[in-house]
């Protein structure tokens, strides 16, 4: 069981699963495994990692790596960040690789250490869920800025099917995936964006850099 210690609104969520379950999946917040890897396809699917340095920013216990693995995508380095450190304890027990480096940091207020990594992608899968969307889209712009390929990210989408109206997401939150395409589109042309695989309640978008 984790410690006792100050979190910002946006870790607390995550730091409070920790307390009740311990680290492992049900502290990533993930409703299924299911639905985690079905993102992980999507975002695979929208940038090529195959022969790159990949920035996992929110890796959780280092369940992307692991799926990379297990579909023979392989970077040529990778490292994984989260903020909780009992996750990243567990991440380098799950995966004792040479090549992969795990690391406890807030990403949300430390990128120096993600800019002198030099990503050339950075892939954020869940991790801006409990985000207030300005905190949310100040990382992904900060995260595109440090790759030299792109980033690709997912977040809750507004324009869902009916049937998810009702549903108590607490404490995840909806974006405007509209505004959120807008402003893609502001830092690059190339920007691919997904949102049919779970009937629209989850969307992802890829913003690739210019050449």
């Amino acid at each position: 069981m984790s410690k006792h210690r100050t979190n910002p609104a946006y870790l607390r969520p995550y730091s409070e699963a920790m307390g009740h379950f311990g680290p492992g999946f049900e502290a990533t917040l993930w409703q299924n495994r299911e639905s985690q890897t079905l993102r992980f396809d999507v975002a695979l699917g929208l940038i090529n990692v195959t022969g790159t340095r990949v920035a996992d920013l929110g890796c959780g216990t280092g369940d992307l790596v692991g799926h990379m693995q297990n579909r023979e995508i392989r970077p040529s380095a990778y490292l994984g960040i989260d903020a909780q450190p009992e996750m990243i304890e567990l991440a380098g027990k799950n995966h004792d690789d040479p090549t992969l480096t795990f690391l406890t940091l807030d990403i949300v207020s430390d990128h120096v250490t993600l800019n002198s990594w030099k990503p050339d992608v950075c892939i954020i899968s869940g991790t801006l869920n409990t985000m207030p969307e300005k905190m949310a889209w100040r990382m992904v712009a900060a995260s595109y800025e440090s790759a030299r390929i792109g980033v690709v990210f997912n977040f809750l989408s507004n324009r869902h099917h009916e049937r998810f109206r009702q549903r108590d997401l607490r404490p995840a939150r909806r974006f405007n995936t509209v505004r959120w395409l807008e402003r893609c589109m502001r830092l690059s042309s190339r920007v691919a964006f997904r949102q049919d695989y779970l009937d629209g309640h989850d969307a992802t978008i890829a913003i690739l850099k210019e050449n």
